[in-house]
C-alpha cells in the first residue's frame, strides 16, 4: 500500500445504553507500531493483537487475542501491559481529540491488579507472573483502580519440548519472515547475494548456478538435535551467493547473512558447514541433496586460491568450489526452551510440520 492510502478502521465500542462509536479514518501508513523488531501499521497491530475494544460500565476495556501457555510454564503480566500500552499509544496518536482519547490514556497510565478467572487452569503468582496449571482456557484480567480492564484470554496447553518429539529430517513450522524487497538477479561478484524473491524466506530460489540444476524444496527441517536444542536448516536455498576467492570474507558474510533469518525462537544462526553435511551419510537424502549446488561455510586448504567446499546436486561434496553463484543454506539454532503443541501446516505444503511455541 502506498503512503497516501487511507485505511478506514472501525473498532466497535459496545456500550450498555446502545450508543456505538468508533475509531475511523486512521492513516495506517503514517502511524506505526513496533514489536519484536517488526514495524506494523495500526491496522496490522490491531489485527495481530486486539480481539475487542469495548466500553462496559463506563470503562474503556481492551481484550487481547488468546495466548498459549504450557502447563508449568510462566509468562510475566508486564508482557500483556506492554502490548496494550504500545497499541494504545498509536491509537491515541491516530485519534487525536476523539472523545475516547482520555479513557485510552487513563488505561495506558494505570497500574493494574492481575487476577485469574480460573486458578485451576492458570494462576497469577505474586501479582506479576502467570503460571499454567492444567490444560484448558481461562482469562487473566488486569484491573485499574478506575475499573478499566485489560483482558487476556489464555489457553493452557500440554506442550512438550520440541527436542523430545522431533527427529532429524522433520519439518518445523518456523517463520523467518519475508523479504523487504526483491533481488531477483543472480549475484556475479565476490561476497554478493541475490536471486531471492519478495516473499517468505522459507521459499526457495529454483536455481543458482545454471538452469540445468534446480530445487523446489521449501520450509525448514531438523538438521540435528543436541541435548534439548534443535538445529533447523533451510530445506532448499532461499537465495544465492557468489564466492570468488576470499575464503574468510565469504564465510564471515555467509554466517552474518544467516542471522537475518532469526526470530524470537532462535538463539543463533550460521551457514551450513561441511561437518554438518558429512553427518548426513546418505547422499540421496534430500536433507543433504537439494538438486542444486550450494556452499558450505568451510574452507578447503588443500589447494591455493581460496576454495570453499560445496555440495553438488547429487549430494556429493566437492573441495574445489570458487568463482560461481551457488545456493546458500542458513542453519537456525533454536532456543532450548522451544515447545511443540503438535503437528500441522508450515505454510509450505507440509501438513506434518511441528508447530512451535515458547
Amino acid at each position: 500500500m502506498g503512503g497516501g492510502y487511507l485505511l478506514i478502521i472501525l473498532i466497535l465500542l459496545v456500550v450498555t445504553n446502545g450508543i456505538t462509536y468508533g475509531v475511523t479514518s486512521l492513516q495506517s501508513e503514517s502511524v506505526s507500531y513496533t514489536r519484536n523488531g517488526q514495524t506494523k501499521s495500526v491496522k496490522q497491530a490491531l489485527d495481530d493483537l486486539i480481539v475487542k475494544v469495548d466500553q462496559k460500565s463506563g470503562n474503556f476495556n481492551i481484550e487481547l487475542k488468546e495466548r498459549n501457555l504450557a502447563v508449568n510454564f510462566t509468562e510475566n503480566v508486564s508482557t500483556y501491559k506492554t502490548i496494550v500500552d504500545n497499541v494504545l499509544s498509536k491509537m491515541i496518536t491516530a485519534m487525536g481529540s476523539d472523545v475516547s482519547t482520555a479513557e485510552l490514556t487513563a488505561l495506558k497510565s494505570a497500574t493494574l491488579t492481575w487476577t485469574s478467572q480460573n486458578n485451576g487452569i492458570a494462576t497469577v503468582v505474586s501479582g506479576t507472573t502467570v503460571k499454567g496449571v492444567a490444560a484448558g482456557q481461562t482469562k487473566i484480567i488486569g484491573t485499574a483502580p478506575s475499573g478499566q480492564q485489560v483482558i487476556v484470554p489464555v489457553k493452557v496447553i500440554s506442550a512438550v519440548y520440541l527436542a523430545q518429539k522431533a527427529t532429524v529430517g522433520d519439518y518445523v513450522a518456523y517463520d523467518a519472515g519475508t523479504w523487504s524487497s526483491a533481488v531477483t538477479t543472480k549475484p556475479t561478484g565476490q561476497g554478493t547475494f541475490g536471486g531471492n524473491a519478495a516473499n517468505n524466506k522459507g521459499n526457495s530460489v529454483s536455481s543458482c548456478l545454471s538452469s540445468s540444476y534446480s530445487t523446489s524444496l521449501k520450509g525448514w527441517r531438523v538438521l540435528k538435535i543436541e541435548g534439548n536444542q534443535v538445529y533447523l536448516v533451510h530445506a532448499g536455498q532461499p537465495e544465492c551467493y557468489y564466492h570468488g576467492q576470499d575464503q574468510s570474507a565469504s564465510i564471515t558474510k555467509l554466517d552474518a547473512r544467516a542471522k537475518e533469518y532469526m526470530n524470537s525462537y532462535a538463539q543463533s544462526a550460521h551457514a551450513i558447514t561441511k561437518d554438518e553435511v558429512d553427518a548426513i551419510t546418505n547422499t540421496s537424502d534430500t536433507l543433504r541433496k537439494t538438486g542444486d549446488y550450494y556452499w558450505l561455510a568451510t574452507p578447503y586448504n588443500g589447494l591455493s586460491g581460496g576454495y570453499l567446499y560445496c555440495v553438488h546436486p547429487d549430494g556429493s561434496i566437492a573441495n574445489y568450489c570458487r568463482n560461481s553463484s551457488d545456493g546458500f543454506r542458513p542453519v537456525i539454532v533454536l532456543k532450548s526452551t522451544i515447545l511443540t503443541t503438535g503437528q500441522g501446516s508450515d505454510g509450505f505444503g507440509h501438513n506434518d510440520a511441528w508447530l512451535i511455541t515458547i
